[in-house]
Formats: C-alpha cells, sequence, structure tokens
C-alpha cells in the first residue's frame, strides 16, 4: 500500500512537471504567433469555412450596408453578408454614425454563442447584445444605432477568438 501511495505522489509529481514545462514554453498554441515581419504576417483563419482574415474597409463598399449576417463558431465569426465579408473570419465592420444596423448571428456549431457591441474599455455599449444561441442554425438579432464609441463586437462565452473590429466613421466625411 505504501508503494502504491508514493508511485502515485512520483506520477502526480512527473505529470504537473511536465504540464509545467508544456504551458511555459508555449507548446500550448496559446499567446503571440507572429513572425515579427509585417511583410509575411497575415494570419491564416482558423475556421475552416473561412478563406481570409481580412476585408474591404472602403467606406464607399459600406455606404448602402444595413444589415449584417455572421456565422457564430467557437474558433471566431464568420461573415455571410454584406458579400464583401463573405467567409472572412471575425471581418472589419465599418459603419456610418447615426445610421440603423441590423446584425444577426447564426449558431454554427452547438455551442453557446451571443453578439455583443463593446467600447475601447472593453464593456458593453449601452448594454447592446443578443439572446445566446446554443443549437446549430438558432439565430438571433440586435438593431443598433452606430456610435463613435462602438469598436468591437464579441461573442461573451468565446471572447478572446471570437470578436473583430468596429470602424464608425462620420456619414460627412
Amino acid at each position: 500500500m505504501a508503494a502504491n501511495r508514493s508511485e502515485r505522489r512520483a506520477f502526480v509529481a512527473r505529470t504537473g512537471a511536465v504540464a509545467a514545462g508544456v504551458v511555459s514554453a508555449g507548446c500550448l498554441g496559446w499567446g503571440n504567433n507572429s513572425t515579427g515581419d509585417a511583410e509575411t504576417d497575415e494570419s491564416e483563419p482558423v475556421v475552416d469555412v473561412a478563406e481570409a482574415t481580412t476585408n474591404d474597409t472602403d467606406p464607399d463598399t459600406w455606404a448602402s450596408v444595413s444589415t449584417v449576417r455572421l456565422d457564430a463558431f467557437v474558433g471566431g465569426w464568420v461573415g455571410v453578408e454584406p458579400a464583401h465579408i463573405d467567409r472572412v473570419e471575425n471581418p472589419t465592420l465599418v459603419l456610418l454614425e447615426g445610421r440603423e444596423y441590423e446584425f444577426t448571428c447564426e449558431n454554427r456549431d452547438n455551442v453557446k454563442h451571443n453578439l455583443a457591441i463593446y467600447d475601447a474599455a472593453e464593456e458593453a455599449v449601452d448594454e447592446l447584445a443578443t439572446g445566446v444561441v446554443a443549437d446549430r442554425g438558432e439565430t438571433a438579432s440586435l438593431t443598433v444605432e452606430a456610435t463613435a464609441e462602438m469598436t468591437t463586437y464579441i461573442c461573451e462565452h468565446q471572447p478572446v477568438i471570437q470578436r473583430g473590429e468596429i470602424e464608425v466613421i462620420d456619414p460627412d466625411l
């Protein structure tokens, strides 16, 4: 019995040491994967259905947009509509200040998702968030008026990897 107890202690100690080494070495894939070369450091999409990680942010391209549709995956948002964000992972959304927009998210992986609009301080803007969608195919929508304080859209259940930027521009410029 004493031998089993010491073997278990030794096993637990070795396992803990290995786990600590893996985490400290960064072998879990967390952290900055940047190569440091700005010219060639375009990241690849995490979500299989995504084809790109950048999209057209020219204000003229966004001038007639009033609806944004996003598919929700644990690895990130994938743009559906408008056409210039189709299959773009965590696309940058360009909104005209004062204009009303309808955001719709669709659950594509049976994991809990919602869509929330955040400001630069990482706080929800006026509590703007959809309800939770937990089942594949379930959708939730949110109608908002674009304001300058909007900087980010996130899923509050996966806020680190399921997030995209919002650029709110003055329509008179």
